[in-house]
């Protein structure tokens, strides 16, 4: 017995030194009384020949962190949210997780473009749709016009999904690892840089210029309709978008951003479908008028 406890306590008394060498002494602590040599030769000493290397599983077998591991985006609030998140969706991470929201879940993990370039595509025609049901209950003579659904679906699955993909892990890229923004200012900055600087001024003049090309009205045309209707969608925009973006940066994990955007912008499709028909429609009584 004296034997065991002595070989014991000289196998702990090892591994506090290899966790020091290697991890630092002070956030970590001791799981395991014994440790077999053998796996701290293998384990250990085969994985971790460097102090300065990052721990890898065998270490975290052996020692328990006391640090926070959520490093997604800079907020342990955002990381609680997620795990939140996917306890109730049984999403990504999720042990025993079942149905929609865990399937969906799983595909942004596997195929993360294509899946937001369908939810895309989807809500964004979702939102001409109803802008298009709301013109024919004001208007009983107005239809319902397919290739128009179609135009806003194609956007949003061609371009919107794909773009917002790219630009939400850029952000976060830029913010978070470049900058170092710390996690109170990281939804102010993010928010900042999307709406004052490439984001929000380029997506809608290209919303305008590729559905008047989409339109057929040629390439000067659909120049001269962004020139129309860029400001007045500019407006529009800061009255809605830095707010909503403020709580998606704030409290949204960064793979379900375009998500809640994509909610939030059935109401925005809506404007933009009605602007546009408002606009149209104008042009076309216009062109009556000069007849």
């Amino acid at each position: 017995n004296l034997v065991n406890v002595a070989v014991g306590w000289s196998h702990m008394k090892l591994a506090g030194r290899v966790g020091d060498l290697c991890l630092g002494p002070r956030n970590f602590q001791i799981t395991a009384m014994a440790v077999p040599l053998r796996l701290l030769r293998r384990d250990v000493f085969a994985c971790h020949r460097s102090p300065f290397r990052a721990p890898q599983q065998p270490v975290r077998l052996l020692f328990q962190s006391q640090r926070s591991q959520n490093f997604g985006s800079g907020s342990r609030r955002q990381g609680r949210f997620w795990q939140s998140w996917r306890r109730m969706s049984g999403g990504a991470g999720a042990t025993q997780g079942k149905g929609f929201l865990a399937w969906y879940n799983g595909m942004l993990e596997k195929a993360p473009i294509p899946t937001k370039a369908v939810t895309s595509g989807i809500l964004f025609g979702a939102g001409d749709a109803i802008a298009q049901v709301f013109t024919m209950q004001k208007d009983k003579t107005a239809k319902f016009d397919g290739q128009r659904l179609l135009r806003a679906s194609a956007f949003g699955f061609f371009f919107l999904g794909p773009l917002a993909h790219l630009h939400f892990n850029f952000l976060e890229h830029l913010v978070i690892k470049r900058l170092a923004v710390s996690a109170a200012l990281m939804p102010f900055v993010k928010v900042f840089i999307e709406q004052f600087t490439y984001w929000a001024p380029g997506i809608n003049a290209f919303y305008h210029f590729i559905i008047g090309f989409m339109e057929g009205i040629g390439f000067q045309a659909s120049i001269d309709r962004v020139k129309e209707r860029w400001l007045p969608t500019m407006k529009a925009n800061y009255m809605l978008w830095p707010a909503v973006q403020l709580i998606n940066f704030k409290l949204v994990p960064i793979a379900h951003q375009l998500n809640f955007v994509l909610v939030v912008s059935l109401g925005w499709a809506v404007y933009l479908s009605q602007f546009g028909a408002a606009s149209g429609d104008e042009k076309k009584v216009k062109e009556v008028k000069e007849a």
